[in-house]
């Protein structure tokens, strides 16, 4: 059965089949370029030489000099990839022998034998949640046997099961499991030489320019040269894109591929099991790393980052309610397609893997069972495992820079402060994160509080249950599709072709789309803005039901004029920020100037809203001290920004701090009062909850 796995499937030789005539193609391209370059050079040189002979001076020398270079610069600009070496940076990993770590080493073993391949040339841990094959490659490599390197991220292996990492691994060696797949490695080489001559071209550009500042005689010469070589990557641009697509299908197979080989080594669902938990994996992984990242004022770090993973993760998966297999949370294919809910795809033209959801279909309908159960932590195979988490954990905090020795936090404390610090920033559970994506409905009068009661079905399983929810996240599906469709139809986005809710369009429809989009985007806020005044309506009556409604009518109209300060404070800021944008960029003198005058314009505005929130009681404790005194040193000044063809760096540095500040404010206010009023609808439902249960 294994053999089976082993051989590459029709789609994968079709596939194949399509990528060696482009390799074909971009070979024959890059020869025809090569005999004009060869040619050029050649007669080139020829007549540089004869003009020297005829007329030996200073100029004619310069002269035959630069008709000589003219050719060398084009020929070497398009072989001098050969001489570029990509070594793989190493200094972030961790070597890992046979003698240090037998088990680890005794699982590559099995797979190796299994798999039918080469054991690694080396095997190294890594700090992140992934898993990979690399090679210090250049263009010989195409022809020279090179041994492969594993890598394997310590976030993967503490996240998994011995089986399920067992699994990852297989993948990795299935991409080698036969000869075939050399051709994987050829077009790959194949791109990364028609990448190198068409955009990594730094040193070459810094050796050209060398040569035209030198003299101007030679600096003609270099621009001829420019202009012809400009005229070479036009036309392999146009290759490029064949072979990038063709790689990317490629690439496709050769995922399946290395996915059928996995699954015949240790069986379907541990590999669907790890690929679903990674993206949680990930999560958790970033969530400890941006904790710490806000830690750095404070001086705190962690001397191992892995068991706070761990306690992310879990609880991460206790706040979705995710069950729990075999020590780790279970993540279904439901929970993981959760937030995205995008119809639109490009066929997948310019991705290097398929998408999750189509590799697990697969697996499921391959439904190989596991012969070998071992279920154990994955992070138990490794002996040295607590001193390569501290030497990993050291590696991603070496490079920060704190103004004191930083102190090291246990993982107790680190867990009270997660906790903590997610109750400060989250709202009430009762919700079930509706009101993450949403704000609370404010468009009402002072007399709607003076309504009276009526009698309405609603219910709080209802209002926030997953249905609404859905409506939700179908909507933010239809905006980021809009969004992109509007790229592609603007030429943003290079695509001549989409597929939207299984159906192929052609970019002419572009236009038919956004309008039938914009329609149902207009159909889920209609529907979602009911479901808000629905939920108000909720607790309105519940409010007066429990006595309370004042203080519901005090905390209502107190986000009210918040939330609607807030749409006006948040146009203010985008405003400027937009108006700000050239300076990244290097511009004419003049057209600074004229830039210049609407920032300024819209400074006037952003300095007002300034002056607003400072006199404000309602912002008063949003702020920290120091956000006030820059603010208000800021409001002291006027600045300028730009003067005599320079900027003036200083000054610009304190509108950005301004900026920065003004959006912690505005930001932390409009959180503050969404979230005291929620707690206050959150307070209504318990009681509700309580008689309930006594009825029953």
């Amino acid at each position: 059965m294994l053999e089976n796995a082993l051989k590459p499937s029709i789609d994968f030789r079709r596939t194949a089949i399509k990528s060696i005539w482009a390799i074909l193609l971009f070979i024959f391209t890059y020869i025809f370029l090569i005999v004009i370059s060869v040619t050029l050079t050649l007669v080139c040189g020829y007549l540089g030489i004869k003009l020297m002979e005829f007329y030996t001076h200073f100029y004619t020398i310069l002269l035959g000099l630069g008709m000589i270079g003219f050719g060398f610069l084009i020929l070497f600009f398009l072989i001098k990839f050969m001489f570029k070496h990509k070594k793989t940076d190493r200094s972030h990993l961790v070597e890992v022998t046979r003698v240090e770590e037998p088990k680890l080493f005794s699982m590559i073993d099995e797979i190796i034998s299994a798999v039918q391949t080469d054991f690694p040339k080396k095997v190294y841990l890594s700090a992140e949640v992934n898993a990979s094959v690399f090679y210090d490659s250049n263009f010989w490599s195409m022809f020279l046997p090179i041994r492969k390197n594993l890598q394997i991220g310590m976030g993967l292996i503490n996240t998994t099961t011995i089986n399920e990492l067992k699994a990852i691994l297989a993948h990795e060696f299935g991409h080698f499991s036969q000869k075939s797949m050399k051709v994987g490695s050829y077009v790959y080489n194949a791109n990364s030489i028609i990448h190198d001559i068409l955009y990594d071209n730094e040193s070459y550009n810094q050796l050209t320019g060398k040569i035209a500042e030198s003299n101007s005689y030679l600096g003609i010469f270099v621009l001829a040269s420019d202009k012809i070589i400009v005229l070479m990557q036009e036309i392999l641009v146009k290759v490029y894109g064949v072979l990038n697509t063709n790689y990317s299908k490629l690439s496709h197979e050769m995922e399946y591929h290395a996915d059928a080989v996995a699954g015949h080594v240790v069986g379907s669902k541990p590999l669907i099991n790890s690929l679903l938990r990674m993206q949680l994996a990930n999560q958790a992984f970033d969530t400890v790393l941006s904790y710490y990242n806000r830690k750095i004022e404070a001086n705190i770090k962690t001397a191992d980052v892995y068991p706070q993973q761990l306690m992310a993760m879990n609880f991460i998966a206790k706040a979705n309610k995710l069950t729990y297999t075999h020590f780790f949370p279970e993540v279904n294919l439901s929970y993981y397609n959760r937030f995205n809910k995008s119809k639109l795809s490009f066929n997948h033209e310019y991705s290097s893997h398929p998408e999750t959801e189509d590799r697990i279909r697969r697996l499921e309908l391959l439904n190989a069972g596991v012969e070998d159960e071992q279920d154990g932590l994955a992070v138990d195979l490794l002996v040295k495992k607590d001193e390569i988490a501290a030497q990993l954990t050291g590696f991603m905090f070496a490079g920060v820079d704190y103004s004191n020795d930083p102190v090291n936090q246990s993982a107790a404390d680190f867990e009270v402060d997660l906790i903590g610090q997610n109750d400060d920033h989250s709202f009430p559970d009762e919700f079930n994160g509706y009101f993450d994506f949403r704000n609370p409905f404010t468009k009402y009068s002072s007399s709607d509080f003076a309504k009276p009661n009526t009698i309405t079905n609603l219910s709080i399983v209802e209002l926030f249950g997953e249905e609404n929810l859905s409506l939700i996240y179908d909507l933010n599906a239809l905006e980021a599709d809009y969004n992109v469709i509007d790229r592609l139809d603007s030429g943003l986005i290079e695509a001549k072709t989409f597929t939207y809710s299984g159906l192929k369009y052609s970019k002419a429809d572009s236009r038919k789309m956004l309008e039938y989009l914009n329609a149902e985007m207009k159909t889920k806020m209609e529907q979602l803005d009911d479901i808000d005044f629905k939920i108000f309506e909720y607790f309105r009556l519940e409010a007066r039901a429990q006595d309370v409604y004042e203080s519901f009518e005090k905390l209502a109209i107190s986000y009210q004029q918040i939330a609607n300060k807030f749409k006006e404070q948040q146009i203010i800021y985008t405003d400027l920020l937009s108006s700000t944008s050239f300076l990244h960029s290097i511009n004419h003198p003049n057209f600074i100037k004229n830039k210049m005058v609407l920032v300024k314009k819209e400074e006037k505005k952003f300095k007002e809203s300034i002056l607003f929130i400072l006199e404000d009681d309602q912002y008063r404790d949003s702020f920290k001290i120091e956000e006030r005194l820059r603010l208000k040193e800021y409001l002291n000044h006027d600045y300028k920004y730009f003067g005599a063809d320079l900027y003036f760096d200083e000054e610009l540095k304190v509108l950005f701090a301004a900026l920065e500040d003004y959006l912690n404010v505005i930001t932390q206010t409009h959180f503050a009062a969404k979230k005291a009023l929620l707690v206050f609808q959150a307070s209504l439902i318990a009681p509700v909850k309580h008689q309930k249960a006594d009825s029953v």
